[in-house]
């Protein structure tokens, strides 16, 4: 849908202000001016006209000739406007050009539309979006984070994303991608942002799994499966572990990752918000926490003395 919007601060905008610096300037010119090129504007928005403003367009907003005259003159000395040849059916023409200032007028242009309508259709077009999912599984393509669906809000919520920006979506050219890489790469025209490769085993959550079982195809999830990680090398001071860790949901920690071969974020990784109540340890090595031992509390009853009674 086309837009436009304005500044908060518009009114105030040195480009509104510069009206009261002409020479001729009256009482009402300044808003006068503000509201003949906000009318314009919309206009162009409403008909996807990239900032250009047609002579049809101005004539017609002033509601006169002579106030046309007037209030284009004002507008280019202030500078909302300056003059332009574009070609309409074949012939060049006279038009308007509206400065670009997102603090005064802003719209989104044609191309911008376009692009995000194509987004919204590739995203929720199961053709494309089953088959990536399937391939990628729960895990970023950019940074090998596990991603959450559903999540709305943090960085770690799922998205998919376009590796080429500005065209449409293919399966090969749409990945899993978490929200904060999503944000981070913007469009990237240059592409400078590389893909990791296809994971040899994509990890899939419930989530996933009832989306793709949803279109016919099942899979089995597994984001529960059992570590398989080299075994590590026991120092001859640290005793030896007698029993393996407890599989947990992938991506709650380094040691749970069930597949050794996908990147794991390291410091940056988000976790689930269900890893434990953050007791795990002192920092020291081989130290396991303890929880604090509260002191029990004393009887203290107060020894009672006994009651004196008066002679007869």
């Amino acid at each position: 849908m086309p837009w436009l919007k304005q500044g908060d601060a518009a009114a105030n905008h040195p480009i509104v202000l510069a009206a009261v610096e002409m020479e001729d300037a009256d009482d009402r010119i300044l808003n006068e001016c503000f509201g003949f090129v906000g009318r314009c504007a919309t206009q162009a928005a409403a008909y996807e006209q990239d900032y250009i403003i047609t002579v049809g367009t101005a004539r017609h907003m002033a509601g006169s000739l002579a106030r046309y005259n007037a209030l284009i003159a004002a507008a280019k000395y202030c500078g909302y406007l300056t003059e332009v040849q574009v070609e309409i059916d074949g012939e060049q023409r006279k038009a308007f050009k509206l400065v670009e200032d997102n603090d005064l007028f802003h719209m989104i242009l044609k191309a911008e539309r376009e692009w995000n309508n194509q987004r919204k259709r590739d995203t929720r077009n199961p053709e494309l979006t089953v088959r990536v999912r399937m391939r990628d599984g729960d895990a970023c393509r950019y940074c090998g984070k596990s991603v959450a669906w559903g999540d709305n809000k943090s960085g770690r919520g799922a998205t998919y994303d376009h590796i080429n920006p500005g065209q449409g979506g293919t399966v090969d050219t749409l990945v899993v991608c978490c929200r904060e890489c999503n944000g981070k790469r913007g469009d990237d025209p240059e592409s400078t942002w590389k893909t990791l490769p296809v994971p040899a085993e994509p990890l899939y959550g419930p989530a996933t799994v009832a989306f793709i079982e949803k279109h016919g195809t099942p899979v089995q999830p597994s984001y529960t499966r059992t570590p398989t990680t080299p075994a590590a090398t026991v120092h001859p001071a640290a005793p030896a572990a007698t029993e393996p860790p407890a599989a947990t949901e992938y991506g709650s920690t380094p040691e749970s990752n069930p597949d050794p071969g996908h990147r794991y974020p390291g410091s940056r990784y988000v976790g689930t918000g269900r890893d434990g109540t953050g007791q795990a340890g002192k920092g020291g090595s081989g130290q396991e926490a303890h929880p604090p031992t509260r002191p029990q509390p004393q009887n203290k009853t107060r020894r009672r003395r006994p009651r004196s009674r008066g002679r007869n």
